[in-house]
């Protein structure tokens, strides 16, 4: 089945892997995934240009539905066939949203989110793993070196029930923008004020899903922002790849 879809997350994952979801003309949302190993980065390249990325209309073809929730969205497709049709125009950006939008992070996931460490919610139920807000306040990023050689970005916000959050950001783009601004000898902390900033003069609308169980929480499914979108766009109509390290 083909399926035109409109790009809005680009998730970074492990090992050079990545998750992709995005909205069909209906506001259906759709996670297009594979068999293991799954996506890897260099795939969304279509003879050397980005083909897939947020704002981008890319035609899928849709093979099998694969709901396991809260993650209802997931779609097998065959990766040969995957196309760029045209970008989203920047006046429409915003418009992508209304699909998706609520009031608060807890009406995403229409189940108790819980906490300590972190905010979860348990595996196996729920009627989706994606949704859009827009935050009542910014209050900071964080970015800065974590373990292993890793790097570290979070976002705390406060969202339209006045719920606090501080969440790991998984957005592929956002780590390599942070990243080339550190590539200028910009100190982390100074690059965390400016993206502060940024957010806080800015429209913001946060993406936010959830992660599958893992080996020391296999029921829990952890709450991470999988996209940042700003109006005005923050990437000044850039891509991830204009980021990415050489």
């Amino acid at each position: 089945m083909k399926k035109q879809l409109v790009i809005t997350d680009l998730t970074r994952m492990q090992r050079g892997r990545v998750c992709v979801a995005g909205y069909d003309k209906d506001g259906q949302c759709i996670r297009p995934v594979l068999h293991p190993p799954g996506i890897g980065e260099d795939t969304l390249l279509i003879e050397g240009q980005p083909a897939v990325f947020p704002f981008a209309i890319v035609e899928y073809d849709l093979l099998e539905p694969r709901p396991q929730p809260p993650h209802t969205e997931d779609w097998f497709y065959a990766p040969d066939a995957v196309r760029i049709v045209r970008r989203v125009k920047d006046q429409n950006r915003a418009r992508v949203f209304e699909w998706s939008l609520f009031d608060s992070v807890s009406a995403i996931f229409e189940q108790p989110i819980l906490g300590d460490p972190g905010h979860y919610v348990m595996d196996g139920r729920g009627p989706r793993s994606l949704g859009t807000i827009r935050p009542q306040a910014i209050l900071k990023a964080v970015y800065e070196p974590g373990p292993e050689g890793a790097w570290d970005y979070r976002l705390s916000f406060v969202d339209g029930q006045t719920a606090l959050y501080r969440l790991k950001i998984v957005d592929l783009t956002w780590h390599y923008y942070c990243d080339s601004l550190r590539d200028k000898d910009r100190a982390p902390a100074q690059i965390a004020a400016e993206l502060t900033t940024v957010l806080k003069s800015s429209t913001v609308f946060l993406r936010i899903g959830l992660s599958r169980g893992w080996a020391k929480f296999p029921e829990r499914c952890y709450l991470q922002i999988t996209a940042i979108h700003t109006v005005p766009d923050y990437l000044e109509g850039k891509t991830f790849a204009d980021f990415a390290p050489k």
